[in-house]
C-alpha cells in the first residue's frame, strides 16, 4: 500500500520538478553559449562549422561526459525536490495550492543554489548576474536567511524520511557520504628508507613570479612566507634569465636544459613532433629508477604530458575537448559539484583548472595533486615537477564586497603594483606551503633536492620598470604581461634557487653567477648524482660534483614569442585575440590544438632575439627589417649597432647572436 503523499496520482510532482530543472539547465546552457559564442566560433575547426567540428572531433567524449554529469545533477535536483515536497508539504495542501507551492519551493531552492554559487564563484556567469545581492548588508542578510530556510527545509525532510524509512535512507546516506568523501581521506604514503640512497628531486615552479615582489629582494610587503622560508634554506641565484618568457617554451627549457631553438619549443602550442621531448630530464630520472610525476594547473597552452618522460601526470586535461567544455561548463550545479574531490573524475576538465579563471579553486588543484601523490610507490625515489599558475592572468580579484589583507598592504616604491597579481602570488604561496607539508609528512623531504623557480616574470610597466628617454627607443614589446619582450627585466628575469634537505646541505645564500633556466636540468642531475653524460645540455651544472662556475662573460640567449597586436594591450580581449590568431591553429588527430605547419615560419620570424653578456645585450626587434640594437641593461639605454659605444663587445655579441640563430632565415640579413 502506497504511503501518504506517494501515490501514483502524485507523480505529477516529479514531472513538474523535472520540467523546471531541465528548463533551468537549458537556460544556463543557452546563456553560457551566447556569452561565449564568439569564442566557440573561433575554436580551430576541422569542418565548416564549429558544432560539426566539436561533434566530429576528440572533443565529443569530453562534452558527452560533462553533459551526462550535468543532466544527472538536474535529474537528481528534480527527484530531491519532488520527494521533499511529497513528504513535507503535499499532505498539508489541497487543490491549486499544491502546484503553486511546488513552484515556490523550486524557485526558493534554485535561488538558494544560485546565491551559493555566486558567493563561491563570484566571477562565474551566475556570479556576475547575482553578485549585486551581496554588495549591501541588507542583501547579504536576505541571502543568508534564504539559504538558512532552504537548509532547514531539507534537514526536516531528511529527518522525516529517516523516521518513515530508516533503513533505506541510512543506506542512501551512507552511499552519498562515501561518494562525497572519495579523495578526502587520501593521506600521504610515507617513503621507506628515505634517509639514505638516491634523493627525491622536487621542482616547484611559480608562474609569473617577479623576484622583485619578494620581501628578501626589497619588496615592502610579505606576500609569500612559504616561498621565503624555503629560499632562506637555499642557494639563490640573483641574475637568472628565462630563455623565452612563456610557460611552455620556458618549461621545456627547464626539462631539457636546451635553448628553445634547440629544444624545438619556440612558442605555445608548437606541434609536439618538433619538440625534443626525449631530452627531458624526466626520462633520465626514470632510467635511474625514479618515479616521475608532473602536475600543472593550466596545460591548455603548455601541453606537458607523459611523452616528456613522466609516468604520472596530475594536471587537468588539454586540447579541444577541454577548451569546449570550459566554454560551456559554467553552470550552477556543476560549479558546486566541483568543490568535491569526486569531481576529479566526474569533471576532469574543470576540477582545479586554472585556465577556467572564474571557476578556478586553488584548493581543488592542491587536492588533485595530493590524491595523485598518495598513489605513488613509496619504495622508489621521486622526481616531481609541480607548477602553480595562480599568479597568471586573468588575475585573482578580491571576494565580492570584501577588501582582503592584500589590498591593505603598504607598497612603498611598488605603489603601482597590481593588487590582483599580488593576490595570485599569495594564493600560489599557500599552495607551495601545502605541497611542502604533504611532502614533509610523507618523508619526501628527509633526503631531497628542491629547485624553486619561476618560468617568467610579469610586466605592468611599473614606475620603477620604465626606461629613461633616449635617442633610441628600445623595443620592449608588450609592457603588460609576458612573452612579448626579450629585453624587459620584469618579463625575462626569474627566480632560481636550489636547496638540499637532508644529506649534505648546500650553503644557503645569494649567488651572482650569470644563470639561465637551461641550467636547471644539469644542476639537478649533478645534485642527484646521476651517472653518465646528459642528453646534449646547453646549460651548465651550477652546483654539485659536476658544477663548473659559469664565466662572468657567459653568453645567454633570450627570445620572445610571436605576439599579435591583440595581446599588446593593457586589457586583453580574448575574442579579439582569437580573431587574429585562430586561423593559425588546427586540431590534431589526438585532439590537441597546435600551430599549423604553414604558420610556423611566420611565428618564428616575428619575434625579438637577444644575446646577453654581462650588462651588454645585442638584440633584434620583432620587425625582421629593423636594425640591430646594442643595449646596456643596467643603464637601460640603447644604441643602433652602427653607433654602439666603444665599451660594448660588439663583435663577440654579433658572432654569438648569428651563430645561435643561424637556423632562422630571418637573421641572415644581419649576419653576412
Amino acid at each position: 500500500m502506497a504511503k501518504q503523499g506517494e501515490t501514483p496520482a502524485h507523480r505529477w510532482t516529479l514531472w513538474v520538478a523535472l520540467g523546471w530543472s531541465l528548463a533551468w539547465m537549458a537556460a544556463q546552457l543557452v546563456g553560457v553559449y551566447l556569452g561565449n559564442s564568439e569564442l566557440l566560433s573561433r575554436v580551430p575547426r576541422s569542418m565548416e562549422n564549429h558544432w560539426g567540428t566539436l561533434l566530429a572531433s576528440p572533443a565529443l567524449p569530453d562534452l558527452a561526459l560533462f553533459l551526462a554529469v550535468l543532466t544527472g545533477l538536474h535529474l537528481l535536483f528534480a527527484w530531491v525536490n519532488a520527494a521533499a515536497f511529497r513528504t513535507l508539504l503535499l499532505p498539508r495542501l489541497h487543490g491549486r495550492q499544491r502546484p503553486l507551492a511546488l513552484l515556490a519551493q523550486l524557485l526558493l531552492v534554485t535561488l538558494s543554489l544560485s546565491l551559493s554559487a555566486t558567493w563561491l564563484f563570484p566571477q562565474s556567469t551566475v556570479g556576475e548576474q547575482a553578485a549585486v545581492v551581496f554588495y549591501q548588508p541588507s542583501g547579504r542578510w536576505i541571502a543568508a536567511g534564504l539559504l538558512l530556510l532552504t537548509a532547514l527545509y531539507y534537514l526536516a525532510w531528511i529527518i522525516v524520511a529517516a523516521i518513515r524509512s530508516r533503513l533505506r535512507v541510512m543506506l542512501g546516506a551512507a552511499a552519498t557520504l562515501a561518494v562525497v568523501a572519495v579523495g578526502w581521506s587520501s593521506g600521504p604514503v610515507t617513503r621507506s628508507g628515505s634517509g639514505s640512497g638516491a634523493p627525491d628531486v622536487i621542482v616547484i615552479g611559480v608562474d609569473s613570479l617577479r623576484p622583485d615582489h619578494l620581501k628578501r629582494n626589497g619588496a615592502p610587503f610579505l606576500l609569500m612566507p612559504n616561498v621565503e622560508e624555503l629560499l632562506s634554506q637555499s642557494r639563490v641565484f640573483t641574475d637568472v634569465l628565462s630563455p623565452q618568457p612563456h610557460t611552455f617554451p620556458a618549461t621545456v627549457s627547464v626539462l631539457t636544459g636546451q635553448w628553445p631553438i634547440n629544444s624545438g619549443a619556440r612558442g605555445n602550442l608548437f606541434p609536439p613532433t618538433l619538440v625534443n621531448r626525449q631530452a627531458s630530464m624526466a626520462h633520465r630520472f626514470a632510467a635511474a629508477g625514479y618515479t616521475t610525476a608532473f602536475a600543472m594547473d593550466e596545460t591548455r597552452f603548455a601541453n606537458i604530458e607523459q611523452s616528456y618522460g613522466f609516468q604520472r601526470t596530475m594536471s587537468p586535461g588539454f586540447g579541444v575537448g577541454e577548451i569546449a567544455t570550459g566554454l560551456i561548463g559554467d553552470t550552477t550545479l556543476t560549479n558546486l559539484l566541483s568543490l568535491l574531490p569526486v569531481s576529479r573524475w566526474l569533471l576532469p576538465d574543470l576540477y582545479g583548472n586554472r585556465a577556467l579563471g572564474p571557476l578556478y579553486r586553488p584548493e581543488a588543484f592542491s587536492r588533485r595533486l595530493e590524491m595523485g601523490l598518495a598513489g605513488l610507490p613509496a619504495d622508489k625515489p621521486l622526481f616531481l615537477y609541480v607548477h602553480f599558475c595562480a599568479a597568471h592572468w586573468p588575475y585573482l580579484s578580491s571576494h565580492l564586497y570584501e577588501d582582503d589583507a592584500i589590498s591593505a598592504m603598504p607598497r612603498g616604491e611598488l605603489a603601482d603594483a597590481d593588487v590582483n597579481y599580488m593576490r595570485g602570488l599569495s594564493v600560489a604561496d599557500v599552495q607551495v606551503g601545502r605541497l611542502m607539508d604533504v611532502l614533509r609528512r610523507s618523508g619526501r623531504l628527509d633526503n631531497a633536492v628542491v629547485a624553486l623557480l619561476s618560468d617568467h616574470g610579469e610586466d605592468f610597466d611599473l614606475a620603477h620598470d620604465k626606461w629613461p628617454a633616449s635617442d633610441v627607443a628600445v623595443p620592449g614589446g608588450i609592457v603588460n604581461g609576458h612573452g612579448g619582450s626579450a629585453i624587459r627585466e620584469p618579463q625575462v628575469s626569474v627566480l632560481l634557487a636550489f636547496a638540499r634537505l637532508g644529506g649534505t646541505p648546500l650553503l644557503p645564500g645569494r649567488d651572482a653567477a650569470p644563470a639561465s633556466l637551461v641550467d636547471v636540468a644539469p644542476t639537478l642531475a649533478s645534485l642527484a648524482g646521476l651517472a653518465g653524460p646528459g642528453p646534449g645540455y646547453d646549460g651548465a651544472a651550477l652546483l654539485g660534483p659536476d658544477a663548473a662556475a659559469p664565466p662572468i662573460d657567459r653568453m645567454r640567449y633570450v627570445e620572445s614569442s610571436y605576439f599579435p597586436d591583440a595581446l599588446k594591450q593593457r586589457t586583453i580581449d580574448e575574442a579579439r585575440v582569437l580573431r587574429e590568431m585562430a586561423e593559425m591553429y588546427e586540431i590534431a588527430p589526438d585532439g590537441r590544438v597546435q600551430v599549423k605547419e604553414h604558420w610556423l615560419d611566420y611565428q618564428r620570424r616575428y619575434r625579438q632575439r637577444a644575446v646577453y653578456q654581462t650588462d651588454w645585450v645585442l638584440m633584434a626587434s620583432d620587425d625582421p627589417q629593423g636594425e640591430l640594437l646594442v643595449v646596456d641593461r643596467r643603464q637601460r639605454r640603447g644604441w643602433p649597432l652602427s653607433r654602439a659605444p666603444g665599451a660594448a663587445p660588439v663583435e663577440r655579441l654579433r658572432q654569438a647572436w648569428c651563430a645561435h640563430w643561424k637556423g632562422d632565415d630571418v637573421v641572415a640579413a644581419h649576419c653576412r
